[in-house]
């Protein structure tokens, strides 16, 4: 055994295993930095540790079967032990490893005390692109605090309203105060009712301290009992009883914020702290609606906003001059459009239109910076937006509905990789929220960290076993990587979930399209119309069908025409396709007057002379190139569809390659630039989910239909979606 070991070590067997056990580790750091850096999949690190641990026995049989000679490499047994320089090698080698292993220490050294340094600093901003600061989260050392429910002791259970209210005002007060970490009202609310142990509240919120009290309400007088409770230890930072007529609640819920602040101050930082604004009203009957309508807000479905607009609209009504109740208001009207319960355009006026004057009325409110920014961000008026989120952000560094709103202006001007870090920072602020949680999920998939993304599934339903938000993730995870027969079980859960939405159906109606699978489809696309004839996706149902099925194309032209000059919202591709259909008719039949008459009603920007306004539909702008360059309007048409690739470019980067790219260049005639576009296409042959239809039925794609590239693609989509098809039936099969 002796000499086996002697032998290694002549060999350098054990130099070469120690060397290369040293230089994995240093490859696998860096490979732990690059690849989120680069936005590289996650795969990407596991194939180097897998070729690292392959490469190990391969690299110890070679050192022990050869030998590096002056002369070059040569098997060991060929060598003359007397010619032999094993020795000079293995001094080689040594300093390799010294050398190695003086770069890891070094790492590990600016890994402790350098970048924990940096990272821990509550000051640190992280600074990105275009000098636009995205605020990262406070440390968890940082002073913190959670505001619970107060508890309603009243023998009235109306007034749970008014005691949820003098939280959520104490609570918007404190997360004023800039050096201190106050959880979202989302997460600290889900303790309503519940009787759970002070530490285990502060580890789920991440929290230090947490307030909580109680409100007893008995004719026109009012008992507020608040505690601050260190969580640590379970020791009270504070405790305040305060009996007032009912007419000085509002005065209540300031002296309570501000003596809460103080006690946090003193005992924490050691300062005192200037007297805090509540931006309430003092009508007692409009801040109740205004807390009915939060309530209604925070429930966030179909049925729910519509009532919280109301109680929003009765609490203006009774206080014009009430600035939060008109931010809030703001943001239901965008909830509405979000949910297409009310048409986009008019949503995002609506928002503008109080928004704009709760600014008037508080000119640094946060929630009506950020309503405002994503007003004009839906309106595709991206340099404003920014402008105004970036105000926002800046007057309320923790505000959630802010960050939420700048997070998604950062993924629409293509920088994903920040909109994830504000995303991250929501989850943190916001742990028990499913608004977050999702918000999280779609960033990364948007990215393909898909298996980040579904953890965030396993926590959605933990934290609401009966929401919609865990399968709605769940079935996009599946599409987004062509799994398209499991999609459908989530999507019809969200049907049951939620019935009265038209979406659902008309959601399955599409992935049934994919499927192959037309007289399912139609079922479903009609299940949509019963629900809301009306809805965008409902109207644009026939338009799939006969655009799948390539029948009663004039009809459908007809259709596609009466929809684009209703100006149909464009709902999960309702518009989209109205204006697919438009241009392919037009592009067969020679009927361009038709299409560019409509499209110059919809889009007259586009028809103006340059520069044109793009930044508001980089979509529109391609549709309307392709219509132009088809009926030879080719310089202006040219113009728009090349602006349209610039546009599209950074998106393509951020995002992957999208069928666009292609259909530009093969509209500018460029087939070499297309078919290069195509490689990266055709290296994600599942991604995007109407894809495979969209390339097989466009006439646009026929200068590349018979390259070996594009029959290979397609020949590929089509085998999925056979494969996914009796997927499908053998769990229905299963499922009975």
């Amino acid at each position: 055994m002796a000499s086996v070991w002697a032998e290694l070590k002549r060999r350098n067997v054990v130099r070469v295993a120690i060397a290369y056990a040293v230089v994995s580790w240093l490859t696998l750091q860096f490979a732990d930095v690059l690849v989120p850096l680069l936005g590289l999949p996650e795969w990407v690190g596991k194939f180097v540790f897998l070729l690292l641990a392959i490469g190990f026995p391969l690299a110890l049989i070679f050192a022990w079967a050869f030998e590096l000679t002056p002369e070059g490499l040569k098997k060991e047994k060929d060598v003359d032990r007397s010619q032999s320089v094993t020795s000079q090698t293995g001094r080689q080698l040594d300093y390799l490893i010294i050398g190695v292993l003086v770069v890891a220490v070094g790492m590990l050294l600016a890994d402790k005390f350098i970048l924990s340094e940096s990272s821990e600093s509550p000051e640190a901003t992280e600074v990105v692109a275009d000098d636009v600061p995205v605020p990262s989260a406070k440390p968890d050392t940082a002073p913190s605090v959670a505001v619970l429910p107060f508890t309603n002791m009243s023998s009235d259970e109306s007034s749970g309203y008014f005691s949820d209210g003098l939280a959520d005002t104490v609570l918007h007060m404190l997360a004023q105060i800039r050096e201190l970490r106050v959880a979202a009202r989302t997460s600290s609310f889900k303790f309503r009712g519940e009787d759970h142990d002070i530490a285990e509240i502060g580890k789920q919120l991440n929290v230090g301290a947490i307030l909580e009290g109680s409100v007893q309400r008995s004719g026109d007088k009012i008992r507020v009992m608040a505690q601050l409770i260190d969580v640590n230890n379970g020791y009270h930072l504070w405790s305040g009883n305060f009996d007032r007529d009912l007419d000085d609640v509002f005065a209540i819920q300031d002296e309570i914020a501000n003596e809460v602040v103080t006690a946090l101050k003193v005992s924490l930082l050691g300062e005192a702290v200037e007297q805090l604004n509540s931006d309430q009203t003092d009508n007692v009957e409009a801040y109740t609606e205004y807390l009915l309508g939060v309530n209604d807000l925070a429930s966030t479905n179909s049925e729910s906003l519509p009532r919280a607009v109301d109680h929003l609209q009765n609490a203006i009504r009774l206080d014009p001059d009430y600035a939060r109740a008109y931010s809030t208001l703001g943001r239901a009207y965008l909830a509405l459009g979000n949910y297409g319960v009310m048409r986009g355009t008019q949503s995002n006026a609506a928002a503008r239109n109080v928004a704009s004057r709760a600014l008037d009325l508080a000119p640094d409110s946060t929630e009506a910076l950020a309503v405002l920014g994503l007003a004009e961000l839906r309106d595709g008026n991206r340099e404003t937006a920014g402008q105004l989120l970036t105000r926002a952000i800046e007057n309320g560094p923790d505000d959630a509905i802010a960050l939420s709103y700048y997070a998604q202006y950062l993924a629409s001007v293509a920088r994903p990789t920040e909109a994830i870090a504000i995303r991250r920072k929501l989850v943190l602020l916001d742990p028990l929220s499913e608004a977050a949680h999702t918000s999280l999920a779609f960033g990364l998939l948007g990215m393909s960290q898909y298996s980040e993304a579904s953890e965030l599934v396993a926590r959605l339903k933990s934290i609401n076993p009966n929401s919609t938000s865990a399968p709605n993730v769940e079935a996009e995870i599946e599409l987004a990587q062509g799994h398209w027969a499991a999609a459908v079980a989530p999507t019809m859960e969200l049907h049951t979930l939620d019935p009265n939405d038209p979406e659902n159906p008309a959601g399955l109606g599409q992935l049934y399209l994919v499927l192959d699978m037309p007289a399912e489809a139609s079922q479903w696309f009609n299940r949509a119309v019963e629900v809301d004839a009306e809805h965008p996706m409902s109207r644009s149902a026939p338009l799939w069908i006969n655009y799948y099925l390539r029948q009663n194309e004039d009809e459908n032209f007809r259709l596609a025409r009466e929809l684009l000059e209703d100006r149909i919202e464009n709902r999960f591709g309702s518009r989209a396709i109205a204006l697919i259909v438009l241009t392919e008719h037009a592009a067969k039949t020679g009927r361009h007057d038709v299409a560019l008459e409509v499209l110059d009603n919809l889009y007259p920007h586009l028809f103006d002379d340059p520069p044109y306004d793009l930044e508001k539909n980089r979509f529109a702008a391609y549709i309307v190139g392709r219509a132009m360059i088809q009926s030879g309007d080719v310089d202006r048409g040219s113009h728009l569809v090349q602006s349209f690739l610039n546009l599209q470019d950074p998106f393509d980067e951020a995002y992957g390659t999208s069928s666009g790219s292609v259909a530009g260049r093969l509209l500018l005639g460029d087939t070499g630039g297309a078919l290069s576009k195509f490689a990266s296409v055709a290296q994600d042959p599942y991604a995007g989910m109407f894809r495979g239809i969209f390339l097989e039925r466009t006439s646009v794609y026929d200068p590349i239909r018979e390259e070996p590239a594009f029959i290979a693609l397609m020949d590929e989509y089509r085998r999925n979606t056979e494969e996914q098809r009796k997927l499908l039936q053998a769990m229905n099969e299963d499922a009975s």
